[in-house]
């Protein structure tokens, strides 16, 4: 027997104890509506749960069965206490073919949900974390159109994945302390960013995030999902009032990285904010003046047109080569690499240049 169809066989409502109270004194139902004032239905109604015992009804079974006006109104909130437990788990029942969609391993070693196999349980803390109702309002929100979120992915092979990524976005910048947006403010802090990129200290990544906040961007950094192959977004949220950069860790290069951000820090300075833009997903079409907007702007950010020209023009690249070339142009090897080896794909194998190549990991999220 479940857990839900063992409370089903031990609820009772209070009329039960009032039809064992009146069978025990020898009190028919008739002559109870009668000294109740009440018609024998209602009667008959309260007796089998169907109406709830007030206060101006508990008061008079007072009077007329001796009992205190307390105790009726205490049984009639256990039973609604039961009734709506049950209900709940009814509720959640219902969810489960729904949970099946979800990259679950993932979540749990995440922390979103715990780790059960109890579907039902898994249930419950979906909803608590998408902050949704139910499945249908979930759908409503993701794969629909909605205020909550505005851009469908109904037409993604996996929109389950997807919306567990963006929204683990949402709450790790709830608990950011980020200022008011400061468009100027955030202008003036490109060269600092690059010198983050070039410096690449212990904590680069803290740094880039607190200089982001204040200026009134939240930048957050998700662990990749499987079935979520997303590299970066970006969106504004809290009714337009806050941008977010959302950038993954799915290449785990330093240059993949810094062009993601930058990529993303364009949409935030140049596009509307009603767009969403979300990296890596082939089955969302994005504007293709926008994209190309943002591309451009991150080449810009990565390299300067004098070092883009001078990468052009070599044609032999060593390690040694590329630390000189990282101290003239002050950018960080890493990203150097990434860049070359996008010119010349041949070169992704090159051992010394992979060396110069940080890994890129985010740390365990916490909620």
């Amino acid at each position: 027997m479940t857990d839900l169809e063992l409370k089903k066989s031990l609820l009772s409502c209070p009329g039960d104890t009032i039809q064992e109270h009146i069978d025990t004194i020898g009190m028919s139902q008739a002559e109870l509506a009668e000294r109740l004032g009440r018609s024998v239905p209602k009667l008959n109604e309260l007796i089998k749960g169907k109406a709830p015992i007030s206060k101006e009804t508990a008061t008079k079974l007072g009077y007329v069965l001796g009992i205190p006006a307390s105790f009726w109104l205490n049984l009639e909130r256990i039973y609604q206490d039961e009734l709506l437990e049950i209900e709940q788990l009814e509720h959640l029942e219902s969810c489960k073919e729904w949970v099946s969609g979800f990259p679950l391993s993932a979540m749990k070693t995440l922390g979103i949900i715990p780790d059960t196999r109890d579907k039902a349980e898994i249930a419950k803390s979906l909803l608590a974390f998408f902050r949704v109702a139910s499945p249908a309002q979930w759908s409503s929100i993701y794969e629909g159109k909605s205020v909550a979120f505005k851009i469908e992915l109904r037409y993604t092979t996996e929109p389950q994945a997807i919306s567990v990524w963006l929204r683990l976005g949402e709450l790790q910048a709830a608990q950011l302390q980020v200022a008011d947006f400061d468009k100027k403010a955030l202008r003036d802090q490109l060269s600092t960013f690059k010198e983050i990129a070039f410096s690449h200290s212990e904590d680069w990544l803290d740094q880039l995030q607190s200089r982001c906040a204040s200026c009134g961007l939240a930048l957050v950094y998700t662990p990749s999902i499987a079935k979520a192959p997303i590299y970066g977004a970006s969106r504004w949220i809290r009714s337009n009032s806050l941008p977010l950069i959302q950038i993954s860790d799915r290449q785990k290069d330093y240059n993949a990285f810094w062009f993601t951000f930058f990529h993303e820090l364009a949409h935030i300075l140049y596009h509307g904010k009603k767009d969403v833009f979300i990296e890596g997903l082939a089955s969302i079409q994005p504007d293709p003046v926008k994209e190309k907007e943002a591309d451009s702007f991150a080449a810009r950010m990565l390299l300067s047109e004098k070092a883009r020209g001078a990468l052009a023009l070599q044609d032999e690249f060593t390690a040694e080569w590329v630390q000189a070339f990282s101290q003239t142009f002050r950018q960080h090897p890493g990203i150097i690499v990434g860049q070359i080896q996008r010119m010349h794909p041949q070169l992704y194998k090159n051992y010394q240049l992979n060396r110069l190549k940080p890994k890129v990991a985010f740390k365990q999220v916490t909620l």
